[in-house]
Formats: C-alpha cells, sequence, structure tokens
C-alpha cells in the first residue's frame, strides 16, 4: 500500500507518495496526515527516516539517495526492485553505498521506465530492523 502525505512527516514532504509499514500508513489515514493511494512513491532523492521503505528512481537515471538518520557507513542494506516489469534495461540493484545519514542505491543500467526499490536494514544476526 502507499499513501499520499497531505503534510510533511518522517522527512517526506507533503504531497509526496510513500509506502511505510502498513500499521503507520493506518494510523496516518485514521489522523488525516495521509490519504491511501494507488500511485507509485515519489520519484527521487527523498528523506525517509524509517528503517526499510521503497525508493523511485526516474527514467534515464541510475541512482538515488535516501537520506536517513539510522545509516552508518557500517550499515548493511538490502535493496530489491520492484514493479521492473516497465523496465527491461535496468534489471537489477548493482550496488548500495551506505555513509553518514545516507545512503545511494545504483542501477545495473539506466533506467527507460521509473523503477521502484524495495530497501531494508539488515541487523549483524541477518534479521531485518523493524522500527
Amino acid at each position: 500500500m502507499t499513501v499520499l502525505l497531505n503534510r510533511s512527516y518522517a522527512g517526506y514532504a507533503a504531497g509526496a507518495v510513500v509506502s511505510l509499514d502498513t500499521p503507520t500508513e493506518t494510523a496516518l489515514v485514521n489522523q488525516g496526515i495521509a490519504s491511501n493511494t494507488a500511485a507509485v512513491p515519489t520519484a527521487g532523492a527523498a528523506t525517509a527516516n524509517a528503517t526499510s521503505g521503497r525508493a523511485v528512481i526516474a527514467a534515464a537515471g541510475t541512482s538515488v539517495v535516501i537520506t536517513n538518520s539510522y545509516c552508518t557507513p557500517n550499515s548493511k542494506i538490502a535493496a530489491f526492485l520492484n514493479l521492473a516489469v516497465a523496465d527491461t534495461t535496468a534489471t537489477g540493484v548493482s550496488r548500495i553505498v551506505p555513509a553518514a545519514g545516507s545512503f545511494t542505491l545504483s542501477l545495473n543500467a539506466a533506467a527507460t521506465a521509473a523503477v521502484v526499490i524495495d530497501w531494508a536494514f539488515i541487523l549483524p544476526t541477518g534479521e531485518f530492523m523493524t522500527g
């Protein structure tokens, strides 16, 4: 599920379409902070202070930077293409580069259509981080 934010939340700007965990999205909708939508999340660099989320790289793009307060240079992050059917050139995430306060997701080739990437932090135990 995705939501359209009526006002800024967790570093996302008002008007952004974002994908969060179901309990958070439900709470935001119930509080009038967001509304349900079937739209693809907003493309481009984003601030996402969450332990998992979605990023979108627009057509012709090759990477996206996510600003995230959980990220350190030693963070372990998993990322996978979602909705790759629209693009037959960009078929995978080729690189994930964590830094202090952000990480960069890069594709194996320039996207010919918008590409959605699901990402999540991984704990040293190999489990996905929840928060």
